[in-house]
């Protein structure tokens, strides 16, 4: 065998591709954190799962609002907003991750809200960042 032998890993296309996407999810939950910590929201949890259920990209608690925020980040609009990645039945499970959230930690909050923040990193550009309060 040579030096220059071809891997024949038939994954490895797609486990690079994943590790590109978990790797820019985590780099636009970043983002998205610092944007809230910037509009003075207080972050009470990152990435809290819920057994099988799911996960909790940010809980933040605003102005007394305890608020599940849901992070979509893409590298451009090729596939169209973040946003229509977050479909009816994925909001019905994020209002159930949340109570949830809220069984396990009892917050002294009584009002429940979920947003969507969609971070689109073009490559030469600054972060676009656009966040929908209240998408349930």
């Amino acid at each position: 065998m040579t030096d220059t032998a071809i891997s024949k890993n038939p994954q490895g296309g797609a486990s690079r591709r994943r590790s590109h996407n978990l790797e820019l999810g985590a780099r636009g939950e970043q983002i998205a954190a610092e944007y809230l910590l910037g509009i003075g929201c207080e972050i009470l949890s990152r990435n809290w799962r819920s057994g099988r259920t799911g996960e909790l990209d940010l809980v933040v608690r605003e102005r007394g609002v305890l608020v599940a925020v849901e992070v979509k980040t893409r590298s451009g609009t090729g596939y169209g907003s973040p946003l229509e990645a977050i479909t009816a039945r994925k909001t019905a499970r994020l209002r159930e991750l949340l109570l949830s959230w809220v069984r396990a930690h009892r917050p002294v909050s009584g009002k429940l809200r979920i947003d969507a923040i969609a971070v689109t990193l073009s490559e030469g550009q600054p972060p676009q960042i656009t966040h929908l309060r209240g998408i349930s």
